[in-house]
């Protein structure tokens, strides 16, 4: 008995120890069982529709689309400054006044010269008019008498050619008309009035014919007498037929010997037109005679000018002078007038440069001027970006973006392209080791401006240049790249397990590649042109990079890419 308790207390906690550690195996074998079926679901995955987008981001700042800095033509002591920093300022509107004293002084001098060479130019004018009145007097009308001539020489032909093409055309016309008449119209006419005598004439016969076999048949008894009236009033209605037709042609004779007689009226009234107009051109060399004694006319009253040429060109001096005075006060005047300095467009002062009293430089050929106040024009607002060379070559005028204020981070704005620098403006520098980033300048227009907008603001502009929605697509880290191009590998779950290699082998590449045709790729996802369908169920590539060595090394695994994860408009949810 105490043998049995011994035995039992020893057997049962060994049972025990056994059945315990047969749990915590099964329990290991079933862990790493959930582990490696883990590991081979996040190594597979199915192909899928969705978007593919490829975005574009980059902060900038924002500034007016015009800014303008007005200046003065007139330099001089600032009289007046009317507005200030931040003032809204409408196109026109009165900014500023120069002291217009000096400029005031310059205008009266100028026009006192202006009047005493006037009065010069006036006093010459007296003295040539006295004797040239009668020598002006025969030169306009000899110049006159030439005009009107020169105008009837050049006319005379062209009217007598004129009328000898236009009776050329109707001697033409009327020949044709006759031709046509004689061999179309009234052959077409007599033809049928011959037609139509032929025919009465063929019923004519036929209802005699007719007429006596019924006579013939009614004397036998065959026929009644109405009949024989009835083909006997058929013959005598042919009969008048016949006269009718045969008086229709005798009339359409007369009437064709008519008209052929008035058709030749007309061609000898047309040749009578023609040999007259002919006769006319005689008076070409008269209008020539009279045109060469009217311009030796001109010339005999030119030469009685020429006593008066000198006084002449005299006058022509005196009044380029006044020429050039005027148009020096009109310069004076003009300055005046720009002692007021006005905005040039509507906007907002943005700045001021000077105080009142102080003497500003007017803008001139060898002075850029000073600046009195700038002007903003916020109706039409733009973001500056310096995007990189990568980035810049997808993008293209008229592309749409989102604008983030950060001044507003609750509002959302919508912009266009429309800039993109044709060359490079930056090349900036990333460390000492790095290689230079060539930038480009950017410009994006602000579709709508509300008054919270200021130049200034720094501005994130988020464009989409490249978008493919509800296509077939598929992780980035799926897609594998050889010498041949892209592939995927399709899950096979009958497929046996590729075998490890030996030791000092390279590893076996017994993957069965698909081959794809991919399109957009963005951080996430890559759209499939075609080689996959939606459903097929994928599983990743072997890692077949270079090996790492050292802090490289990671350990099993660590050759499989990381997915990124993809942002809500490239994923499209």
């Amino acid at each position: 008995m105490k043998r049995l308790r011994l035995a039992l207390f020893i057997l049962i906690p060994l049972a025990l120890a056994v059945l315990g550690f047969s749990a915590i195996a099964r329990g290991g074998a079933d862990a790493a069982k959930k582990k490696a079926e883990s590991d081979a679901l996040a190594n597979r995955t199915k192909v899928e529709r969705g978007n593919v987008r490829v975005t574009v981001v980059e902060t900038g700042s924002l500034e007016a689309k015009r800014t303008v800095e007005v200046k003065s033509q007139v330099g001089g002591r600032v009289a007046k400054l009317l507005v200030d920093a931040g003032d809204r300022v409408e196109k026109g509107q009165l900014i500023a006044i120069i002291d217009p004293q000096e400029t005031r002084l310059q205008v009266e001098q100028n026009q006192a010269q202006l009047r005493g060479a006037q009065s010069q130019v006036k006093q010459l004018e007296v003295q040539i008019q006295q004797r040239r009145v009668t020598a002006q007097t025969n030169l306009a009308k000899a110049r006159l008498r030439v005009q009107q001539l020169d105008a009837e020489r050049k006319a005379q032909p062209k009217l007598t050619n004129t009328n000898i093409r236009s009776a050329e055309t109707a001697l033409a016309n009327a020949q044709k008309q006759r031709e046509v008449l004689v061999k179309v119209t009234q052959p077409n006419a007599r033809t049928q009035a011959e037609t139509a005598q032929n025919d009465a004439r063929n019923n004519l016969r036929i209802a005699e014919t007719e007429f006596q076999r019924q006579t013939g048949l009614f004397q036998k008894g065959y026929v009644s007498r109405r009949e024989v009236e009835s083909a006997e009033l058929n013959k005598q209605l042919a009969e008048s037929r016949l006269r009718q037709a045969s008086e229709a042609l005798q009339r359409i004779d007369n009437e064709l010997r008519l008209e052929r007689e008035q058709a030749d009226e007309r061609v000898k009234q047309a040749q009578a037109d023609l040999d007259r107009a002919r006769a006319n051109s005689v008076q070409d060399t008269t209008s020539e005679k009279q045109y060469q004694l009217a311009v030796q006319d001109v010339r005999d009253a030119e030469i009685s000018l020429r006593d008066v040429e000198g006084l002449i060109q005299q006058r022509a001096g005196s009044v380029a002078n006044v020429d050039q005075i005027r148009s020096v006060l009109g310069d004076s005047q003009r300055k005046l007038n720009e002692t007021e300095v006005r905005a040039p467009m509507s906007g907002i002062v943005t700045r001021r440069f000077v105080q009142e009293g102080e003497i500003v430089n007017a803008v001139g050929a060898f002075s850029a001027g000073t600046t009195i106040v700038s002007v903003d024009d916020r109706s039409v607002m733009l973001v500056k970006l310096q995007i990189n060379e990568i980035d810049v070559a997808r993008l293209r005028l008229g592309l749409e973006a989102e604008i983030n204020v950060d001044a507003l981070p609750s509002e959302k704005f919508a912009g266009t392209v429309t800039k993109i620098a044709p060359a490079q403006v930056v090349s900036a520098t990333g460390g000492a080791t790095a290689d230079s980033v060539v930038k480009y300048d950017v410009e994006v227009e602000l579709n709508e401006v509300v008054d919270e907008l200021k130049a200034g603001m720094s501005a994130k502009c988020t464009m989409t240049p490249l978008r493919r929605d509800n296509v077939v697509r598929i992780p980035k880290a799926f897609l594998g790249e050889d010498k041949q191009g892209g592939y995927v590998v399709v899950y096979d779950p009958k497929a046996p397990k590729p075998k490890p290699a030996m030791p000092g082998q390279a590893p076996k590449d017994d993957e069965i590649k698909t081959r794809v045709v991919v399109g957009v790729q963005n951080a996430s996802h890559v759209e499939i042109i075609s080689g996959l369908k939606e459903g097929t169920e994928i599983q990743k590539p072997k890692f077949t990079g270079p090996d790492r060595k050292g802090m490289m090394q990671f350990g099993p695994g660590d050759g499989e890419e990381e997915e990124a994860k993809p942002t809500d408009e490239e994923s499209g949810e």
